[in-house]
């Protein structure tokens, strides 16, 4: 193995969430010569860590907020700072100077008794937990070599009295808010940037798409029709993929992200809906009965070269690609009740995630490794994430809260 020397850098780094700036600077060390925990290995092996915080009372929840994405992922064993095991420690100082916090933050190998990660991140008090999140990314970078997905963000749809609202939150199910959308809404999905939503609403007794941008929560008419019309996906390149019912029987569609270039894909007797971008656009994966039953199929972009990629149960639907377009997560029902399945897009194999209550709704985390989901397996339907390999469910949003149908924003700025 080639030696990699430690590199020291300053850097200034300005993050911002939904109007709230704050900036982190950073003195930073890194070592990515080892990696210290293979996320992509079949036999994933939990990385022994222990947490240390130090300083003002800011340490302890920047400490625990970091912790528990570590705890989160499945990946870590949290290890007591008493109690020999630990294989790396991190360590969290805080000072706090009037409104701002800085967070001192040392990743040590305790193994090899060398310095991974050490960096100082300055913050607003106000934007605690998000750099928190910051914080746990660039160690998690450290330790595996991949990016972190502790500043994603899900949206969904919160059935609150009745009334079907989208709201955002944090991956970890913190920090929901309702985002204002008006009407019934029902389908919808974020663009590959992650700046915009687009989404479905039935208002004055029509079904309409429209585009909400996050930066100010401005909400942009695309198109409508007196018939069923349900949001799919962006493309790279910022085309919109969705079904509608305006010629009679739902076929598959694309527009311009200004809803203007409306072009017609699909034609047949059948149903066609659920369409979903590949990620590099090539790709358009989407849900028809014309074989007799709802099953996935593939098309090109511009609708040529439809092939059907399911063929295990009678009823399959909701397609969502992972990031490397290798796979394909799905509904299918089995024994009476909908559960989680993902497929090869080349070979076909497919495989089995859930089985308990009905699981429907997937969506892929942005490095691949978790989907999220909606449930019923405890009572009232909510957000899960699951582990692709299995084994590790968590739920995220609270026990008696209606939720359903999430969807990962992309790597966020």
């Amino acid at each position: 193995m080639k030696e990699v020397r430690s590199q020291k850098s300053e850097v200034r780094i300005f993050l911002s969430v939904f109007c709230i700036l704050y900036s982190v600077f950073c003195i930073l060390t890194f070592a990515y010569a080892k990696v210290y925990i293979d996320i992509t290995s079949p036999a994933l092996r939990k990385l022994p860590v222990s947490f240390i915080p130090a300083g003002q009372a800011e340490a302890k929840e920047i400490t625990e907020i970091v912790r528990n994405d570590f705890d989160f992922t499945g990946m870590f064993s949290p290890v007591d700072a008493n109690i020999p095991g630990a294989e790396v420690k991190i360590s969290i100082e805080a000072a706090v100077s009037g409104q701002k916090v800085t967070a001192s933050v040392a990743v040590m190998d305790l193994l090899e008794n060398t310095e991974i990660l050490k960096g100082k991140y300055t913050a607003e008090k106000t934007s605690l937990r998000l750099l928190s999140h910051h914080i746990s990314n660039e160690i998690f970078k450290a330790i595996t070599g991949q990016n972190g997905i502790f500043r994603t963000r899900l949206s969904y749809i919160a059935n609150i009295s009745g009334k079907k609202e989208l709201h955002l939150m944090d991956w970890d199910g913190h920090n929901d808010r309702d985002i204002g959308s008006r009407g019934l809404i029902v389908s919808h999905n974020w663009s590959s940037g992650g700046d915009y939503l687009t989404y479905s609403s039935e208002r004055n007794k029509e079904w309409g798409i429209y585009l909400l941008t996050l930066a100010n929560y401005k909400e942009t008419f695309l198109f409508s029709s007196r018939e069923l019309n349900l949001a799919g996906g962006f493309s790279p390149s910022g085309s919109i993929v969705f079904s509608s019912s305006r010629d009679g029987s739902p076929e598959i569609y694309t527009m311009n992200s200004d809803g203007s270039n409306v072009k017609k894909l699909t034609r047949s007797i059948g149903i066609d809906v659920s369409p979903a971008f590949s990620p590099d656009g090539s790709q358009i994966a989407f849900v028809s009965d014309r074989g007799g039953t709802p099953q996935i199929y593939l098309m090109n972009s511009d609708g040529s070269g439809i092939r059907r990629i399911t063929f295990e149960g009678n009823y399959n639907t909701s397609p969502s690609w992972s990031p490397d377009g290798k796979w394909i997560a799905y509904v299918g029902r089995k024994e009476g009740l909908n559960q989680i399945f993902i497929v090869n897009t080349d070979t076909g194999d497919a495989g089995q995630l859930t089985d308990k209550g009905n699981n429907e709704s997937p969506s892929f985390s942005p490095d691949g490794m978790f989907i999220a989901l909606d449930s019923d397996r405890e009572g009232a339907k909510g957000i899960y994430i699951i582990h692709i390999k299995g084994g590790w469910q968590k739920r995220i949003t609270p026990k008696g809260m209606r939720a359903a149908t999430p969807r990962w924003s992309p790597y966020l700025k």
